[in-house]
């Protein structure tokens, strides 16, 4: 399985900020800049700058204000056993919130068969969930790889995480329009290979 970033920009974000192995990034600013010149375009600012926002706040990057400069580097330690149990269990939590929001929307299509707004809100929570948990997982698959984890401790990992995206498509598509589920979800993955 190819590990999925949620966003064009997180693969080259985690790339750029591990080239200096272990050195910091100079700035938000300076990993635009060198999106920009990497895909040989001008790359929305802001776009970029929720995230490395976004990055930050679940684990991958890290920082550190250096005088008026806010510098990252991506973060490369594993969770301890206890810190990924903790995971699981805010996974579970989730997963018992979709499934309740599952359970009490009948239909997520209108009349003519395209997306209802309830429908449409279900999915795309469901979508924030799943790209969370794709988060993690290829989180763990590049500890893994780099052995700051066990291998069979990493699989281990990405097995539980897939189960748990696993109860919540398989929810989805027992109950609902499988079409309406596939167009929806193939227009709103962005599937990029995670490079090391």
């Amino acid at each position: 399985m190819k590990p999925i970033l949620t966003d064009k920009y997180d693969n080259l974000i985690l790339q750029i900020t591990s080239l200096v192995s272990g050195h910091w990034t100079e700035s938000k600013t300076a990993i635009w800049k060198e999106i920009s010149r990497i895909t040989g375009m001008e790359v929305n600012k802001k776009a970029v700058f929720d995230r490395i926002n976004h990055l930050e706040s679940v684990g991958f990057l890290e920082s550190k204000s250096d005088m008026n400069r806010k510098q990252y580097r991506r973060k490369d330690t594993a969770d301890s056993h206890l810190e990924f149990i903790q995971i699981m269990k805010n996974f579970e939590v989730n997963q018992k919130t979709e499934l309740e929001r599952i359970k009490k929307l009948k239909k997520i299509t209108k009349v003519n068969g395209k997306l209802s707004k309830a429908g449409k809100e279900l999915l795309d929570h469901v979508q924030g969930e799943v790209d969370r948990a794709y988060m993690m997982i290829v989180r763990v698959g590049y500890q893994s790889q780099l052995g700051i984890i066990p291998n069979d401790i990493g699989n281990e990992r990405i097995e539980a995480l897939e189960d748990y995206i696993d109860v919540i498509m398989n929810a989805l598509q027992k109950k609902y329009d499988k079409e309406v589920m596939k167009e929806y979800f193939q227009n709103h993955v962005k599937r990029l290979e995670f490079k090391i």
